[in-house]
């Protein structure tokens, strides 16, 4: 079982909620944020090809 996949019960004192990783406190790169935009709205457009 790897570490992200174990529960963790918190020690008296401790936050339920765990502190961010290094990673996670870099924001975005814009194409991230471009990306969540286009994806906010569903795309219902009819894909299929006919041959």
């Amino acid at each position: 079982m790897s570490r992200q996949e174990e529960h963790h019960v918190p020690a008296p004192g401790e936050p339920s909620v765990p502190e961010l990783e290094d990673d996670e406190t870099v924001a975005p790169r814009p194409e991230e944020e471009i990306a969540d935009v286009l994806r906010a709205e569903p795309d219902v457009e009819d894909h299929t090809r006919s041959a």
